[in-house]
């Protein structure tokens, strides 16, 4: 068994021994995802939750909750190509639950990237020429990313925990 961590996730892989046959139960490891989707959702959702005007590199404060309210999460369907083992949670997540779109300009990229000022640029645009550090918003810190970190044992635990509960070998 091994465990791998990534920028852009977790993953699990697991050899089993030789056995004769084995049965497994998707649904139990689907739910843990279902889980494991709200316990992230609900972390990156507090981590967002502070109620003052947050500063460079700083998780995003909440003024109007918008941002918080539209973190969701959505486990997959299982397809004929996909086993629908994962859970995606976002801002914004299409199709996700227990989220609000945030309608308009997707500001949760404008929070991550920061916005320079004077960014439409123009035949004079000289970069940084109306002085300061050039920030109009400065870039935060990417708390979708901090509450899987936060949540990272645990959610090892959980996968693992369910992904030993449905496999057994056949009775015979």
């Amino acid at each position: 068994m091994g465990i791998e961590n990534s920028s852009s996730g977790l993953y699990l892989h697991v050899d089993f021994d030789k056995a004769p046959e084995i049965t497994f139960n998707k649904a139990r490891v689907r739910r843990a995802f279902v889980t494991v989707g709200q316990k992230v959702m609900a972390e990156s959702r507090r981590l967002v939750a502070r109620r003052a005007i947050s500063k460079a590199g700083e998780a995003p404060g909440f003024r109007t909750g918008r941002l918080a309210k539209s973190i969701g999460y959505r486990v997959p369907t299982a397809t004929a190509n996909r086993p629908g083992f994962m859970a995606k949670i976002a801002p914004n997540q299409k199709g996700g639950k227990g989220n609000r779109l945030i309608e308009g300009d997707f500001y949760p990229a404008f929070l991550w990237y920061g916005v320079r000022r004077g960014a439409k640029r123009g035949k004079s645009h000289k970069k940084g020429a109306s002085g300061g550090d050039g920030w109009k918003i400065a870039p935060r810190k990417n708390f979708m990313e901090q509450a899987l970190l936060n949540k990272q044992a645990w959610i090892q635990r959980v996968l693992f925990e369910a992904l030993q509960s449905s496999v057994r070998p056949v009775k015979k």
